[in-house]
């Protein structure tokens, strides 16, 4: 197996090319999160969009989507909500069976007990919308390459469009006015107001 990485167009987005044979080649993106200190929300987006814009442009199917949650981490904080919350609107319905909702850390899980009333909290509230659509949950329980894989070779994508590249590229909007665009224009006025009910 032979791995490098290329150098991406796109600042704060990394592309990974895996030959696992002659005839199969993996492409993997590191795509940034929101809530990233070193960076605005907007900005994240406009990295996400441009990527993901140029790659349909040019014809290229996503085969599935990786969306890692550290299972340590409160299920319930606002950064994970804000990150789900835009990932679900990039993403759109249509695209959902090849989305696999990672969790991970589980080496680090002190409680058994309470990670897995967490999993069942993911499940059932936060992750559920996606899963209905045909989402799944998968494990990485152990830090290896055999654990990696599996997950890797369960997606099931069948290299449908993401909604953000139908509304930016079929549609021709603009990013403001796509599905992920308006509903971080929303967050955004609502922590203006409510800094602004903070100030009075």
């Amino acid at each position: 197996m032979e791995a490098y990485q290329l150098k991406s167009h796109t600042p704060g987005i990394e592309e990974f090319t895996v030959n696992l044979s002659k005839d199969q080649q993996y492409l993997f993106a590191d795509i940034p999160g929101f809530d990233e200190p070193y960076r605005s929300d907007p900005d994240t987006l406009r990295t996400i969009a441009e990527w993901l814009e140029r790659k349909h442009c040019a014809n290229v199917k996503l085969g599935g989507i990786i969306y890692t949650h550290r299972i340590t981490d409160n299920w319930m904080s606002v950064p994970v909500c804000k990150n789900l919350v835009m990932f679900s609107r990039l993403c759109g319905d249509k695209a959902a069976c090849g989305v696999r909702l990672v969790t991970t850390m589980w080496d680090k899980v002190t409680n058994r007990d309470l990670a897995e009333r967490r999993v069942l909290q993911l499940e059932n509230n936060l992750w559920r919308p996606l899963i209905e659509e045909g989402a799944r949950h998968k494990r990485f329980e152990e830090n290896s390459s055999r654990c990696a894989w599996g997950i890797i070779q369960d997606l099931t994508g069948r290299g449908e469009a993401l909604l953000l590249q139908e509304e930016l590229v079929d549609a021709g909007r603009y990013l403001s006015e796509t599905t992920v665009g308006q509903a971080l224009y929303a967050q955004f006025q609502m922590l203006l107001n409510e800094q602004k009910e903070t100030i009075k």
